[in-house]
């Protein structure tokens, strides 16, 4: 259904087939988030009425959203076509009004990380590593693994893992002490895939976001933010039971590139920190979860605007890198994409985005010609 624009339209899918016409009619507005840590989210605001024969009220009677009802909303751009996300419905809430066609109901979807949220566990994984639980995990489920390799399994003589919470809360936790992202996502082909592994950096940026350069401009608003006393240095300390050996691990750098050419960790007067509660007890792993820290503290620049959908001409997605110029030497250049809001209403389609950078500068790599962008 058009959201607006000729060039732009969504579909809306309930229970694996189209909505009818009537529900699109009650459509006041449809948003998609789509977030790199934390589940993405659907909202669906239909206007609900008292029925022609006063039986009842539209929607709202007919059980259409029911607890755990599939749902799924792809968008089209020219010719380009892609789910923006398939979900489950977790909530629903009406707001009833005296004033004709001013009830609302508000429909709540989540993606399938939600079925992966209905269960508590106590379960032992011994001789595994993190990236083998989550593998057998997204497995579980029929997702499809992309996992990248975390430490060595542990020995289950020296090291039992147990957990004690869901399944997401579960991979969760792992993911944040090897310093990776957990997601499931579907993909172009129409499979849920379980993600768990670092953020994806390498990716081919999806297009240009312009700044303030006349007719090329398709961002209306950019802020940025640098947090400049992040923790850049991570200590830790463990007890190996069986030797009595100390364990110590530190950190004091981010692993692997960063987004440009000069670091946001400080080497001047840092930031350190003690890490402690972590339940590990060798030496490499604590590393592991100290140089995590340091990671995470390195995206210490983040920036919010929202796109000119119509002039950037395709669907910024989160999870994936994005290249930024006009916003000079400093801060142009490559961002990793935190958070897209796509909002669907009468009036347009918009994206509404979150950016996150752990270094600045140009690197010198960067592609910021009119045939990378969108």
């Amino acid at each position: 259904m058009p959201s607006g624009s000729s060039a732009i339209s969504y579909t809306l899918t309930i229970g694996g087939a189209p909505a009818p016409a009537a529900l699109i009619a009650a459509v006041q507005s449809i948003q998609v988030e789509d977030h790199a840590e934390l589940a993405d989210l659907l909202r669906i605001k239909l206007t609900v009425g008292v029925r022609s024969d006063g039986r009842g009220w539209t929607v709202l009677d007919d059980d259409i959203f029911s607890r755990l009802a599939s749902v799924s909303v792809a968008i089209r751009v020219a010719n380009t076509r892609e789910t923006l996300i398939h979900a489950y419905v977790v909530e629903t809430s009406v707001n009833f009004s005296a004033q004709p066609g001013q009830s609302i109901l508000t429909v709540v979807a989540m993606d399938p990380t939600v079925l992966m949220n209905l269960e508590e566990k106590i379960k032992p994984w011994p001789d595994m590593a993190d990236s083998s639980i989550a593998t057998a995990i997204f497995s579980d489920y029929g997702f499809t693994p992309q996992v990248r390799d975390s430490q060595p399994a542990r020995a289950d003589n020296e090291h039992r893992v147990i957990q004690r919470a869901t399944d997401i809360a579960f991979l969760s936790q792992l993911a944040e002490r090897n310093g990776y992202e957990c997601y499931v996502e579907t993909n172009a082909a129409g499979q849920v895939e379980g993600h768990f592994h670092p953020p994806d950096t390498s990716q081919q940026p999806q297009g240009v976001l312009t700044l303030n350069m006349g007719e090329a401009t398709n961002v209306r608003s950019f802020s940025v933010r640098n947090d400049m006393l992040r923790p850049v240095t991570v200590q830790a300390k463990g007890l190996e039971v069986e030797s009595g050996s100390e364990q110590p691990a530190e950190s004091q750098s981010q692993s692997g590139g960063g987004l440009g050419s000069a670091a946001t960790v400080a080497s001047d007067r840092p930031r350190k920190i003690l890490l402690a509660g972590t339940g590990l007890a060798k030496a490499g792993e604590l590393q592991t979860a100290a140089q995590a820290v340091v990671d995470r503290s390195a995206w210490a620049i983040t920036a919010e605007g929202e796109l000119d959908a119509s002039t950037y001409g395709g669907v910024l997605r989160a999870k994936r890198p994005v290249t930024v110029r006009g916003a000079g030497r400093a801060l142009s250049g490559t961002y990793y994409v935190q958070r897209v809001l796509h909002t669907f209403t009468a009036e347009g389609y918009r994206q509404q985005f979150s950016l996150r950078r752990n270094a600045s500068g140009l690197t010198g790599q960067e592609s910021f010609t009119e045939d990378n962008a969108l």
